[in-house]
Parts: structure tokens; sequence; C-alpha cells
């Protein structure tokens, strides 16, 4: 009878768990946000209402972990995924990220460097230095002046982490901008960088997610802040003044990959391709800054000047973040960041 009983629950434990082989709407998710509002409007729903396949959106952090622990249980429940260059590289090499079927995906409209074996281009993005003109009539227009709190007093915010604040550091300490990989490759350039952060850390609060730092200076919390660009033009859209300094900007692409192991790989490879074709993305344009990795969308020049906003038609006055350099260098430097934060 004990043994009657423990299979019986096994079997109702099977039966109530949540698994991927269960059937479920095709999943995608991404890291929230106005963006992904947008998304879900334009590209989610409109592939669902294009196809009759039941979609789904989710919000991740970009935590890899939780990934690659679906992968490694067989428990897939994502299905296509955004995620930032550094993790596609290391994702795809890792067999966490499917190879994109370039059968069905169609390579060729994307921008240069856009495609990748595991992924293609979403969207650009960028951070950039902003303040609010209604409380400041000037303010740090350079990453030099952004650590100056003689010239500009007053609180400063940026992302927790190293990627991009190690970069805005060394450009602060004098550092071209198309020398700062180079620099921040050696043990000198680190320890520079780190030392340019001893600088301002009693001036700097520390923001985690996109929507902080519109937060911190739009309640008087925060005089200066690095945030992302798509946030900041919506804000100023919404009715807010906070000046951009495009100077500033710090910029790359997020990819649309798939999960290994999707119980849904084939329908994933065809909501790829038509969330990055040309007329969804100009139906998403009409409501958010987006900067496509479709090649055709991205150049067009009455779009150019209806979002002036776009990141990658700014790339010349910006610095590319190094996917080689963050994949060889990510975790060390990661480690080094949360020593020296908690000190």
């Amino acid at each position: 009878m004990k043994k009657t009983l423990t299979l019986a629950a096994a079997a109702l434990m099977a039966m109530t768990l949540p698994h991927a082989s269960m059937a479920r709407d095709l999943t995608i998710v991404g890291f929230g946000g106005g963006y992904q509002d947008s998304a879900r409007e334009h590209l989610f729903e409109g592939y669902e209402a294009a196809s009759g396949t039941a979609v789904s959106d989710d919000v991740y952090n970009g935590e890899m972990a939780k990934i690659y622990g679906m992968v490694e249980t067989d428990n897939v429940t994502y299905d296509i995924i955004m995620v930032e260059a550094p993790e596609l590289v290391r994702g795809c090499e890792d067999g966490v990220f499917a190879p994109i079927d370039y059968d069905v995906v169609d390579g060729a409209k994307f921008i240069e460097g856009a495609t990748h074996e595991c992924g293609v281009g979403g969207t650009g993005w960028g951070a950039a230095m902003f303040f609010d003109r209604e409380r400041h009539a000037e303010g740090p227009t350079t990453f030099a002046e952004f650590w100056d709190v003689e010239a500009f007093p007053g609180v400063r915010s940026m992302r927790t982490g190293p990627k991009m604040t190690l970069e805005a550091a060394l450009m602060a300490d004098g550092v071209a901008k198309a020398d700062v990989y180079t620099v921040l490759a050696t043990d000198e350039g680190v320890e520079r960088a780190f030392a340019k952060l001893d600088e301002i850390k009693d001036h700097m609060v520390w923001w985690k997610s996109g929507a902080q730092p519109l937060q911190l200076v739009g309640s008087g919390e925060v005089d200066y802040a690095f945030g992302y660009t798509g946030r900041i033009i919506r804000a100023n859209g919404e009715g807010k003044d906070y000046q951009l300094n495009w100077g500033t900007l710090l910029y790359s692409i997020d990819y649309w990959t798939v999960v290994s192991g999707s119980p849904m790989m084939d329908e994933a490879m065809k909501m790829i391709d038509w969330i990055t074709s040309e007329e969804p993305l100009r139906a998403q344009a009409a409501v958010w800054p987006i900067s496509p990795a479709n090649a055709a969308v991205n150049a067009d020049p009455e779009l150019q000047a209806a979002n002036p906003g776009m990141v990658l038609n700014h790339s010349e006055e910006g610095t590319f973040i190094s996917t080689e350099f963050w994949i060889e260098h990510g975790d060390e430097l990661q480690a080094k960041f949360t020593s020296w934060a908690a000190q």
C-alpha cells in the first residue's frame, strides 16, 4: 500500500509541475521597459495575428544561470530571448543557444555585423549622460565634466557593474575612446579606471534597472546620470526636459536567439524572421525610438528624421562596447568591481 501511495503521489506531481513538453504559448523574453511594451504591441502581437500562433512574452534581467539551468534540466520554458552580444557568443559556444536557421531567417536584411551563428540583431541600444534642464541650466557634456564635482556639484548615478562604467572612467581620465579597450586590457589600465572611480564614489548612486536613472533624476535625488537613450528620449516626449549628451554614448546591439531544446524551434525561427522585417519594425518605430538592425529600416532618411534618437546613427559620436573584450575580461572585472563596491 505504501508503494502504491508513493507512485500515485509521483504521478500527481508529474501532472501538476510545468514542463516544456506540455502545450504552451510560444514564449519570447526581453529586458522589459518601454522597448518591450512597444515590441509587444507591434512585433509579438503582430506575429500572433499574422501566424495564428499564440505568443506570450516575459521579462528577465539578463541572468544567464536561469537559461543554462533550463537547458541542463531539459525543461526549456523560454523559446526566443533577447541577449547582449557577449552572452550570445558565450551561450552559442556552450550549446545553450541554437544555431539560427538561415533558410528561414533572411540574413541578407541585416546591417553589417548583426548576424551570428546563433543570433540576429534585434535593436541597437545605448546609454549616455543626461540631466534635467528644469533643475540645471547647464550640466556636464563630457565624462571629464561628469567627474568634476566642483564645477558641477551634485549626485551622480551610473549602472552598477564594470561594463560601461570602466570605459567611462578611463575617458574621464583622458583616454581617447579609440584607445579605451587597449588600455583597459592592461593591469595598469584597470587600476587607472578604478582609481578614477574612487574619486567619484562618494558622489554616486548606483542603479540596476533601466528605469531607475529616470526615476532618480526625475525625483531630484540625482543631478546627473548615465541612462539608456531610448528611455530618455521617451521621457522627453512625455513632457520632460532632459539634456542628452550623445558625445558620451556607449552603444551595442542586442540579439534575438533561440534557446537550445525549445520544443517550438521551427516556430521560433519563423517569428524571429517576422519581427526583424521591415513592416513590423516601421510600425514599432512610430511609437518608440528604436534603432533596428534591419538595414533598410535603419537607413530610411524619413525614419531617421522622425526618430533622431536612433542609436546606430550616432555611432560616430559614441563608443562601441567591445564584445570581444567583455567575453575575455568580463568575469574578472565583474569580480573586481563587486569587491571594490563593497569596500
